[in-house]
């Protein structure tokens, strides 16, 4: 891979150990993390923060919208998988923020390399395989339950991304979540010898199926199952977050638009 030269250089604290520096970094991240608007809803920053066993790899605005959209599922039952298993630390992370009120959490991993297999643990089983590969996606929607939530942190390459979004999105729940991170790569054009396309463009096309059945007669838009399927489309520095929920045919084939009340003349 080609050393990418962002605009806006890239700061990374790596924090491995309880020594003087690293708890200055400490106090540095948690001055960004927690702040007076989200210091009651912070419970996967402070996890973050105070993380003292395998690491975990996030970029610090990504705790915010974690908790926004995660929130809702903690202590129910829940199948989570993640692509992209590091060094095991995330899977962790999301074990223990849904185990909550005797909810039963199922925490499923994805990573090419064999060594990830040793963060197994009870609640969560890990993969090995490519999220490129469409044989071994299909195949592993044979082997877990449906999804409540998808996170893609794999290999960031939107050739990759676009294949796991198309095969993965309808093994998700109605009313589950779907994200796709870090995909902010679909702007380095120079990386593994050049995209032949764009997680970001392929998602701005998603934005026209959302709303397809509102196009005109004759044009070429049509609906298809994304559409009857998409809830919203949240887009955030790094990160695509579908939520999915069964749209209500009655809306279409009944009433689309009501007024009720007095119209004054």
């Amino acid at each position: 891979m080609n050393k990418i030269k962002t605009k806006v250089k890239r700061n990374t604290f790596m924090i491995n150990g309880n020594s003087e520096e690293d708890d200055k970094k400490r106090e540095t991240i948690k001055s960004i993390l927690i702040n007076e608007e989200n210091k009651n809803k912070s419970d996967l920053h402070n996890y973050f923060l105070n993380n003292k066993n395998e690491a975990i790899y996030k970029h610090l605005p990504y705790f915010d919208i974690y908790e926004r959209h995660f929130s809702k599922y903690r202590g129910k039952d829940i199948n989570l998988l993640e692509i992209g298993v590091g060094f095991g630390g995330s899977l962790k992370m999301w074990k223990n923020y849904f185990s909550k009120s005797n909810a039963k959490v199922n925490i499923y991993g994805i990573d090419i390399k064999e060594r990830c297999k040793k963060f197994e643990e009870d609640g969560i089983k890990i993969f090995i395989g490519s999220q490129s590969d469409r044989n071994f996606l299909k195949e592993l929607k044979k082997e877990i339950p449906k999804l409540d939530i998808l996170i893609d942190d794999g290999g960031h390459i939107p050739e990759e991304q676009i294949i796991t979004f198309e095969e993965m999105f309808e093994h998700i729940n109605n009313g589950g979540l779907y994200f796709c991170e870090d995909i902010y790569t679909s702007y380095w054009g120079n990386m593994n010898n050049n995209f032949k396309t764009s997680f970001i463009e392929y998602a701005k096309k998603l934005i026209d199926y959302l709303n397809a059945n509102w196009s005109l007669e004759g044009d070429d838009l049509e609906a298809n199952s994304f559409t009857d399927w998409a809830y919203s489309i949240h887009y955030y520095e790094g990160i695509v977050a579908i939520e999915k929920k069964l749209r209500d045919k009655r809306y279409i084939d009944i009433c689309q638009q009501a007024s009720i009340g007095k119209l004054d003349k």
